[in-house]
């Protein structure tokens, strides 16, 4: 018995104990090296301990797969590729905890070819490896698609240059900007929001607990109300007891049209510079990703783990 990977960014809770029944593997093992909320360095530290405890290469190999794939992590499945090669080799099928079949196995291991060769820029090769991940694993259809719109809108972004002096007003009325509002710190944070978006509300405790978080590793987030409406905005940051700077984008738009935001709610992360670093939904794991290239200690809260799993 297993269970297949879900074919979302988000990658769900994928291990069902009970499948593991009958393998060299115990319980507490098998919660440690499928833990969703375990980080890096917690994973790496169960996964010695199980390779010493003999649990077998295939069952680590496909945590290891799941671990990456959760957290977004393309440098470090990138570097698992040869372990997972090798297991390709001899898997079987009766000892799977995650995957079907091997084809979905190699599936996936195409899938890291592409993300690699689109971190890398090369599009020959992402879209020979995505090709590949497709044939093999079309039930994972919605992840690489996705994966094949996050390279086209990164090359859009990667192009595009911000004007951090374009003036805008705080829900105030204060005229501003956003090298006003970044000042020197390493970059700042976006959340496009409006009143009528019932995510947009939902998702204020985390924006809150964000800027809490961020601010210490010189990171500024700001809410960005994109209905032009200073005083709608101002009542959502007096109800919601946002204190961090709350922005309302100018008629017209003009952020949301050259970024391309179609939809809300919608994080931007920006350079000094006006460089787009990051530009998705704000529980994209991507977008973790992103912030710790610039801190390599930030870490998401629990609470956004468990969310994104």
């Amino acid at each position: 018995m297993s269970m297949r990977l879900l074919s979302t960014l988000v990658i769900a809770t994928i291990c069902s104990f009970g499948a593991l029944q009958g393998q060299q593997i115990s319980e507490e093992q098998a919660q440690k090296l499928f833990n969703s909320e375990a980080s890096l360095e917690e994973f790496t530290k169960a996964a010695e301990e199980a390779a010493k405890a003999g649990v077998p290469a295939q069952l680590l190999a496909e945590a290891k797969l799941v671990w990456g794939l959760r957290n977004a992590n393309t440098d470090y499945l990138t570097k698992i590729l040869p372990e997972l090669e090798a297991v390709a080799k001899n898997f079987k099928v009766e000892e799977a905890a995650a995957l079907g079949t091997l084809d979905d196995f190699n599936g996936l291991i195409s899938y890291i070819r592409a993300l690699d060769a689109g971190k890398r820029g090369d599009e020959t090769a992402l879209k020979k490896h995505i090709t590949e991940a497709f044939w093999l694993s079309p039930e994972q259809g919605e992840l690489f698609g996705s994966t094949i719109t996050n390279f086209r809108k990164d090359q859009k972004m990667a192009k595009i240059s911000v004007d951090m002096k374009l003036p805008i007003t705080t829900s105030k009325g204060e005229a501003t900007t956003l090298a006003d509002q970044l000042g020197t710190n390493k970059a700042i944070l976006l959340d496009f929001w409006a009143t009528w978006c019932g995510p947009c509300m939902n998702l204020m405790p985390e924006l809150r607990k964000k800027a809490e978080l961020l601010k210490k590793h010189g990171i500024v987030v700001a809410g960005m109300n994109n209905e032009s409406d200073e005083s709608k905005a101002d009542e959502v940051r007096a109800k919601k007891d946002m204190k961090m700077p709350w922005l309302v984008e100018p008629k017209g738009s003009p952020f949301s049209e050259q970024l391309g935001i179609d939809s809300i709610p919608r994080m931007i992360l920006l350079s000094p510079e006006g460089k787009v670093l990051f530009n998705g939904h704000p529980n994209e794991p991507g977008l973790w990703a992103a912030l710790k290239k610039l801190n390599a200690t930030i870490e998401a809260p629990k609470e956004e783990s468990e969310a994104k799993n």
